[in-house]
């Protein structure tokens, strides 16, 4: 009885295999015939992405340099007492007392500001001893001759700290030089891809991206205390050029 169930499920099986396979070959010649004069198939295409243009990277460095039109002076008063007060006290007194001095001399309220403020306790072997106030301005101008008329002015009616003096330009005459130096950065790009595409057997076809990497007006900048004058005023030379520097990186197409 065991034996005819197991045979009927075995020819059940070989039916069901011969009518699968009977259905893919089916299948098959259909597919044939498709491709000899039934309807076309359209096969499965991936998009063509497109080749990526070769390149050549360069960063092209471009200079300006002229006589600045501008100086610009750090200075102002450090006082010391015993209590917080009388320091901010002493210290407003004298810094209004340069404030009034440097307007005298012709430099405009709008070119005068705070560059630093600063209240600090003093110690001797930490033992409060007092506190120390400073105020330190930044004066701007175009006269760069009265630089040092500036300096002896200001330390006349109280300044005790003369921190910085720098010489740069004026805004509009930044934008002249950083145009022109942006001009050169470009020039200077193009010459070295064109020696690398020479080098390598290949020409420029065109340009892919252009960016300014690093802008920098420099700034001549002198430090420390005023030397002591003989005779006045504080003789304070400017520079005879101050230099403009712009980097461009450029990506230039080559075939």
């Amino acid at each position: 009885m065991r034996e005819r169930q197991l045979y009927g499920i075995i020819l059940a099986l070989a039916v069901a295999l011969a009518g699968l396979g009977g259905y893919l070959i089916a299948l098959v010649r259909h597919g044939q015939g498709g491709q000899q004069g039934g309807p076309e198939t359209v096969p499965f295409i991936e998009p063509s992405q497109g080749a990526q243009p070769r390149t050549i990277v360069v960063a092209g460095l471009g200079r300006a340099a002229a006589r600045p039109n501008m100086a610009g002076l750090r200075l102002g008063v450090a006082t010391q007492a015993t209590t917080a007060a009388e320091a901010l006290a002493q210290n407003a007194e004298s810094m209004g007392r340069v404030i009034e001095a440097m307007k005298a001399m012709g430099i405009p309220e709008e070119d005068i500001e705070t560059a630093r403020f600063s209240l600090y306790p003093r110690y001797s072997r930490e033992t409060l001893i007092g506190f120390e106030a400073a105020h330190i301005l930044e004066l701007t101008t175009t006269d760069l001759d009265r630089v040092g008329r500036l300096i002896d002015g200001a330390v006349g009616v109280g300044a005790n700290r003369v921190e910085t003096v720098y010489f740069a330009f004026t805004e509009g005459r930044i934008e002249e030089l950083s145009s022109l130096a942006r001009q050169r950065a470009v020039e200077d790009a193009r010459a070295k891809a064109e020696a690398i595409a020479s080098s390598l057997g290949v020409r420029i076809v065109g340009i892919a991206s252009a960016v300014e990497e690093a802008y920098r007006p420099y700034r001549e900048e002198w430090y420390g205390a005023p030397p002591v004058p003989t005779p006045p005023p504080t003789p304070i030379v400017p520079p005879t050029e101050v230099e403009v520097t712009v980097m461009i990186k450029v990506t230039f197409i080559i075939e």
